[in-house]
């Protein structure tokens, strides 16, 4: 099964001056458990791209299928992406003063049944993460860069989530930062059995993807992953 699946997709907008295509006539198709890897130069359509998939920006022509949905019949496209995706992105998303693990805990009620299953849960994540017990109940704000990222990743796992989405998450570490982020990120999808697209120039990433793409000239090419 096609978890994503983009066909004929013509994606335009006017940026002031003239028409811009970033997508003429594309096609994408990512199967289940697959890790993607998508490179392109800056402003080739990358982030638009995973906009899409996510149900943020429509097609101007062409189908948008996501786990076996039509994204232009979703009426509730919020709540829709709410239960199926996780979007890791660079920005903070999460809330600064509550500590990680209030933040992976947050709408759930400390009466609520399943509090405690849940709060293991988090635990759990965060310690395959590499956070400590200090720093778990640290607030975000006390939190280096790489930590603040790796408790976003936790945020999405927590959701247990098909499709993950990830645009550059880690475009402001150091290069043995970023892997690390990264390949903590990879290694928890695996074994979560997620399908990941995920926006990245490291090579050490593309070596471990199913298929690998290029955006240029309005296409998704597939190229070899011997780079």
């Amino acid at each position: 099964m096609y978890v994503v699946d983009l066909k004929n997709v013509l994606k335009r907008f006017h940026d002031g001056t003239q028409m811009k295509v970033l997508y003429d006539n594309m096609n994408f198709h990512v199967s289940e458990g697959e890790l993607a890897v998508i490179t392109g130069r800056k402003e080739s359509g990358k982030s638009t791209l995973l906009n899409m998939i996510a149900a943020m920006t429509p097609p101007n022509k062409g189908k948008v299928n996501v786990l076996g949905q039509d994204l232009l019949q979703i009426k509730e496209r919020h709540e829709w992406r709410l239960k199926n995706i996780g979007f890791i992105t660079d920005e903070g998303c999460l809330i600064p003063y509550l500590t990680v693990k209030q933040n992976l805990l947050l709408g759930i009620p400390t009466d609520d049944r399943n509090f405690m299953k849940k709060e293991q849960e988090a635990e759990n994540i965060l310690v395959e993460l590499g956070f400590t017990e200090e720093s778990m109940n640290e607030s975000l704000e006390g939190l280096s860069s790489k930590e603040q990222i790796l408790a976003t990743v936790a945020r999405v796992f927590m959701t247990n989530p098909r499709l993950i989405l990830a645009d550059e998450p880690t475009k402001e570490l150091t290069g043995k930062e970023g892997k690390e982020v990264l390949q903590r990120l990879l290694d928890f999808a695996r074994k979560q059995k997620s399908t990941v697209v995920v926006v990245s120039d490291d090579e050490s990433i593309i070596s471990q993807a199913d298929t690998y793409f290029i955006l240029e000239e309005c296409q998704l090419l597939e190229k070899n992953k011997a780079i």
